[in-house]
């Protein structure tokens, strides 16, 4: 049995949902005034020898579509009719238009080495982590992707860590912004077994 100590399991580092995630932050940032306008007062017209009036205090267009209904010789008769409202106003508002760095996220994972089907126990390797490159941009597009690995530049989009290593991350958009992150990694020493979501000592007879 390869059983790890209580010691040893405390030191495992949860990493397969860890996610680090840089940029998409408002930039460039403007504000326009807009006015909007508006229609008001009194409105009267006639509808089959009926005079409907009614005071509007703001209607989104000058024609406004005047209705009352009303109870006669026993039955309900509805009139309408359509009539402009004279005056004319302007609601004030600010609008904020901006652009957003790209996003960047440099994630990892664990390397499955085998999955146990009796126990439900997945294995993962010891010594060895991957490094995952993510990224995006909410306004426009990614245009260029630049990633290094202790200083040694790649195209990868995933890479394997074996050692403790600093990985890096730069995406530009199409609007000239950079976002930029980066993270140290550090594989696990020992093998790490998990039942489910839980992490649990390695060895076919752990219940």
């Amino acid at each position: 049995m390869n059983l790890l100590s209580k010691v040893a399991i405390a030191s495992i580092t949860v990493l397969s949902a860890s996610v680090f995630a840089a940029g998409d932050q408002k930039v460039n940032c403007k504000t326009t005034t807009v006015q909007t306008p508006y229609w008001y007062g009194w409105a009267s017209c006639h509808a089959s020898g009926e005079y409907l009036n009614e005071y509007v205090s703001q209607h989104h267009s000058q024609w406004i579509t005047l209705k009352e209904t009303k109870y006669e010789n026993g039955n309900w008769t509805t009139y309408r009719c359509d009539a402009p409202l004279p005056n004319k106003g302007y609601n004030t508002s600010s609008r904020e238009s901006c652009q957003y760095t790209p996003k960047a996220n440099i994630t990892e994972h664990l390397v499955e080495s085998h999955y146990d089907r009796i126990t439900g126990i997945t294995y993962y390797e010891a010594d060895v982590i991957v490094a995952d490159f993510n990224y995006s941009d909410r306004d426009g597009q990614v245009q260029k992707v630049e990633k290094w690995v202790n200083g040694v530049s790649t195209t990868r989009s995933h890479v394997d860590i074996r050692t403790t290593s600093t990985v890096k991350l730069r995406v530009t958009d199409n609007d000239g912004n950079v976002t930029e992150t980066t993270r140290t990694l550090r594989p696990p020493m020992i093998q790490q077994c998990r039942r489910g979501d839980m992490l649990i000592l390695c060895g076919d007879d752990f219940l």
